[in-house]
């Protein structure tokens, strides 16, 4: 082949190719429009052939694409190939391993009329399939040529060729299965007159209606319904083309068209088997009204055209159709070759980071640790209260200062008091030289009445008196002021019992968790954490669980747990008591997908518990 790896400089323009492909008037021309119509639509065509069946039986050329290709001998190999074992063939061309063949066989019913040869650059898998395809619907037209041409030979009308022609491209107006039979049944019953064509598709050995003409679907699943299915298992198990009435010489079987002509009234029934490779498809049922002839063999011829071209078309669509031998099928087949072939090296490295990814979501390699807001207390705190009710005189320290133990803190007014207590302390007086008089005088009863009036004296003096020493507020223990700035408050009532200020220990805390409901199964005593407070801008200390409470507390619209830990080591001089922050527990080791979704699956197990039975 002269230059045969090069492609054509210039390409015709693709409409004069279809139009020459419109206007052909014999074979050659319509291979060789055709031909150059379909090298025009491949990606990458270098070369074409078309081998076509002649009247001796044998195959010649029908066409060459480009026509100045001196030697088409790299080309005829696969051609052979093809039309010996009557299936699509691929192979890279011999001293061009950058260039491969594609060979398909032209075959209608259980015949090869010829075959079609590309050559075409590149050797990816994924074009393989996209040349195959095109070459799969392209064939078509030449296996309606072979029709064509074997109508002729036996002096029959060549009109089989364009009834094929116009079912054909009908269905490939529509993208669906559906649609496409559809569209079948309305051409065949518009090109050969009939009243109601119908197509039925074989699903695991039997047969099921598809498509009627002109939209007649409230039969689908009717009687009729089940009669024309019927008249299509008996065209199929025959796999023959049967016709009521029954032509002479004809010795199959008619039992289910007669019943159907018998239910329907029609006068003319024809069953046409649709194949692809030898293998069922379906079968089409065509009828006629009472008034209608019988169908003729050029009819018959029409209608077997269509089947024959129809059959690998509905094949195809069925596979595609099917959503786990089909789509999902030829996805991962494509997928697979883009991964193991020796292309697509983005392809390779995306599912490798993807498996990767998958592998670090699962292996338990991750620490799972429950969070919790925390709040630092001191392990014991002291309260200093207003002993009796009065006024606030003075304040000396206020929250946050450090205290030693007996510093005073505050003082009460004790004007009053000592008012009190000076006329408590003369009433004493008083009352106790009247006792005296009347002790001297043996006045008994003045003896018990102002001895006892003398008593309630040293009460209320001894009370005054303890008043004024209470006064002097003072720290209980040595440490912080958690709580507690009355400076504000100077002049104003407090009440007996009265909290003023509280004093912890500054370097004696513990951690106080409020744990999520749904995270107190994975906490228990002894387990390792740490405690970030707000105030010391990302610093963490260490604590350990000590202790699991059953405090409840709603916070934010969730129930949580008081949980209490003890700081490990020593504190930072820089806690204080009442500092918040975050607290987080060491449980474990899980996968991070595991982590993720933990809040998520136990949303969904309490919600399909609810409403479960």
């Amino acid at each position: 082949m002269a230059d045969s790896a090069a492609a054509p400089a210039q390409r015709a323009d693709e409409a004069s190719l279809w139009g020459a492909l419109a206007t052909a008037g014999d074979a050659g021309a319509f291979c060789r429009a055709w031909l150059a119509l379909q090298c025009e639509r491949t990606p990458g065509a270098r070369s074409g052939l078309v081998l076509l069946e002649t009247a001796d039986n044998q195959f010649a050329p029908a066409a060459i694409w480009p026509p100045a290709i001196a030697d088409a001998t790299p080309l005829r190999g696969a051609a052979e190939k093809a039309l010996t074992e009557a299936q699509a063939v691929i192979e890279p061309m011999a001293g061009h391993p950058d260039v491969t063949v594609i060979a398909y066989p032209v075959s209608g019913g259980d015949r090869v009329h010829g075959a079609v040869v590309l050559s075409v650059a590149g050797t990816h898998p994924q074009l393989r399939q996209t040349l195959l395809r095109e070459l799969h619907w392209g064939v078509g037209w030449l296996v309606s040529m072979a029709w064509q041409h074997q109508a002729g030979a036996h002096g029959r009308s060549a009109a089989a060729a364009t009834v094929a022609l116009d079912a054909i491209a009908a269905m490939h107006e529509e993208e669906s299965l559906e649609g496409a039979a559809v569209a079948l049944c309305n051409s065949l019953a518009l090109d050969l007159v009939a009243e109601r064509a119908s197509l039925g598709l074989t699903e695991k050995g039997a047969i099921k209606l598809a498509a009627m003409s002109h939209g007649a679907w409230s039969y689908k699943r009717s009687d009729l319904a089940e009669h024309i299915e019927a008249v299509m298992d008996e065209a199929q198990d025959q796999a023959a083309s049967l016709t009521w009435p029954i032509p002479d010489g004809d010795t199959g079987i008619h039992l289910q068209q007669q019943r159907l002509a018998a239910v329907t009234g029609h006068a003319a029934i024809a069953a046409i088997p649709v194949t692809d490779r030898g293998l069922p498809v379906g079968v089409i049922v065509l009828e006629r009204g009472v008034d209608g002839p019988a169908f003729s063999d050029d009819e018959l011829l029409m209608a077997e055209a269509v089947a024959g071209l129809a059959g690998p078309a509905l094949a195809r669509m069925k596979r595609e159709e099917r959503l786990v031998s089909g789509r999902i099928r030829a996805k991962t087949v494509t997928a697979g070759q883009a991964l193991l072939g020796p292309r697509r090296p983005l392809a390779k490295t995306l599912v490798i980071g993807a498996l990767i990814l998958l592998v670090l979501l699962l292996l338990p390699i991750a620490r799972f640790r429950v969070s919790a807001d925390a709040v630092l207390e001191g392990r014991v705190q002291r309260a200093a209260a207003v002993p009796f009710s009065g006024f606030i005189a003075r304040s000396y320290t206020r929250a946050g200062d450090m205290v030693k133990e007996g510093q005073l803190l505050a003082t009460l007014d004790d004007r009053d008091l000592r008012i009190d207590q000076a006329r408590s302390q003369s009433s004493v007086d008083q009352l106790d030289r009247h006792y005296r008089e009347a002790l001297a005088k043996h006045a008994r009863a003045d003896m018990s009445l102002y001895g006892a009036q003398l008593n309630q004296a040293s009460a209320d003096l001894r009370l005054a008196e303890y008043k004024l020493s209470r006064t002097r507020i003072t720290a209980p223990i040595s440490g912080v002021l958690v709580s507690g700035d009355v400076s504000q408050l100077v002049g104003t009532p407090v009440q007996e019992g009265q909290v003023l200020f509280e004093v912890a220990p500054a370097e004696d805390f513990r951690v106080v968790l409020q744990a999520d409901e749904g995270d107190i199964p994975f906490l228990k005593p002894g387990q390792k954490g740490r405690f970030a407070p707000t105030g010391l801008g990302g610093d963490t200390v260490p604590f350990t669980v000590t202790k699991l409470t059953s405090v409840t507390a709603a916070q934010d619209g969730r129930n949580t747990f008081r949980v209490e830990a003890e700081l490990a080591g020593d504190a930072s001089a820089a806690l204080r008591p009442g500092m918040e922050g975050v607290a987080k527990v060491d449980v474990g080791h899980h996968g991070l997908l595991w982590i993720w979704t933990r809040s998520l699956r136990n949303w969904m197990r309490l919600f399909f518990w609810k409403w479960l039975p």
